[in-house]
């Protein structure tokens, strides 16, 4: 029988053993080695445990560890050098914390290989060709056809026109949702102010419409849809916006369409200095006779004289003379025309008063298609290069002028590129392939 002593002894042993087995808290502080500050999610391992514990935002922890004998710690955070660390008996008497300095080191990620993305087909067949679009909030409206044919009068040489047309209305999954044929020959796709799709063909124009889901076609003559339609090209609440362009002259004004008022005011004016100073200096190799009747029109019409005699000598189709392209387009409720001539977008307000004038330069690039082009999604402007086999745009800030990065196009020579709700539209063709004119879409943002 034991007696009481013995039993104090055994208990007291017991209890000394279960004291030594018993985890101890381990306080310490990762720090950056370079900069000294706290290293957040660092991860702390007692070696041959399962205890772990993480930093917080000071890059304190506390670990249980089984002390007080020395321990082995790990510590691992992304972007540092995993480390081990001898933590001696001291660290459990010591009253600062452990300091843990950890070294920061560069990760090797696995080789990535990144694609653009591949331009997508919208419209394609086997039996029809694409000839011409128009992309809208509704969908796709897409001129089909099954042979062209070209025109050889003098004043059209080289005009192709399609035969057996077709117009399609696709939805934005790009399935056919209706279509119809068109009763004669036609020439391409138009908008007006409202972006309603107009139809020109050889003879007579048509407004498309659909209704139901169905595409119906109500005829206009070609003489209304040119004089009072496709000066329209934009509008704003209350006005049309348009031009008075015409492609024979080096100079044309931006007007507005009061529709309450029904009348018209000027925005600006726009010139090309430099060939309007050719088209009027040609008054003065003409003969003495051709000068008299010039003089003579100028008293009958009020038109000046060198103005007259620049037509009478036909100096727009001179091979300097270039028909003027200053767009105007409604960005964010401003007006912004973007005068090549001035080097400067022209930015005015809804009432048309002028708010600065920003500079620009990209039409100086020897690569720039002479071409601008809106999202009507957004009203973000693009501007369209090309050169040899590519093709590519960037976006221009109509407040600053600055460019922004190039998107490039996949397909060498695209063709009647357009811009909506971030992707741009082509009609493509391989050279040499059997492959029908084929519609694609490429997303540009």
């Amino acid at each position: 029988m034991m007696s009481q002593r013995s039993i104090g002894v055994l208990i007291a042993g017991m209890l000394a053993v279960a004291a030594m087995s018993q985890d101890l808290m381990l306080r310490g502080r990762v720090i950056d080695a370079a900069t000294e500050r706290g290293i957040v999610d660092a991860h702390i391992r007692s070696k041959g445990t399962s205890n772990i514990a993480v930093s917080d935002a000071n890059g304190s922890f506390e670990l249980a560890c089984p002390g007080p004998t020395a321990v082995t710690l790990e510590i691992s955070r992304v972007g540092y050098a995993t480390l081990e660390l001898e933590a001696g008996a001291h660290a459990w008497t010591d009253q600062e914390p452990l300091i843990v300095r950890m070294v920061a080191r560069a990760v090797d990620l696995p080789e990535v290989t990144i694609d653009r993305p591949k331009p997508e087909v919208v419209y394609q067949r086997d039996d029809l060709h694409v000839g011409d679009y128009f992309t809208k909030d509704d969908g796709v409206w897409v001129l089909t056809y099954e042979r062209p044919k070209l025109l050889h009068r003098e004043d059209e040489a080289g005009k192709q026109v399609f035969r057996d047309a077709r117009l399609h209305l696709l939805g934005h999954d790009f399935v056919e949702r209706s279509s119809v044929r068109l009763p004669t020959d036609v020439c391409r796709l138009r908008h007006d102010a409202v972006h309603r799709v107009i139809v020109e063909g050889t003879g007579s124009a048509w407004v498309a419409m659909q209704e139901g889901g169905e595409v119906f076609l109500s005829a206009i003559d070609l003489k209304t849809l040119h004089e009072q339609v496709l000066p329209w090209t934009d509008s704003i609440p209350g006005q049309l916006l348009g031009s008075d362009l015409d492609p024979t002259f080096p100079a044309f004004k931006h007007v507005a369409y009061d529709l309450t008022a029904q009348a018209s005011q000027t925005i600006c004016t726009v010139q090309d200095d430099f060939r309007m100073e050719l088209f009027r200096s040609q008054y003065k190799y003409m003969s003495g006779h051709d000068k008299v009747v010039a003089m003579d029109l100028a008293l009958e019409t009020g038109v000046d004289a060198e103005i007259i005699a620049g037509y009478m000598t036909s100096f727009h189709k001179h091979l300097y003379f270039r028909s003027p392209y200053a767009p105007l387009f409604v960005v964010k409720d401003t007006l912004c025309v973007f005068d090549h001539y001035k080097e400067r977008v022209r930015r005015y307000l809804p009432d048309h008063t002028a708010i600065d004038e920003v500079p620009i330069t990209y039409h100086r690039d020897r690569n720039w298609k002479h071409q601008l082009l809106q999202d009507r999604d957004d009203g973000a402007v693009y501007v369209l290069y090309a050169r040899n086999l590519r093709t590519w745009l960037r976006r221009i800030d109509p407040s600053t002028g600055r460019l922004g990065p190039e998107r490039v196009l996949d397909h060498p020579f695209p063709e009647e590129v357009q811009v909506h709700d971030g992707y741009a539209y082509f009609i493509y063709r391989p050279y040499g392939s059997l492959q029908h004119r084929t519609l694609y879409r490429q997303a540009i943002r």
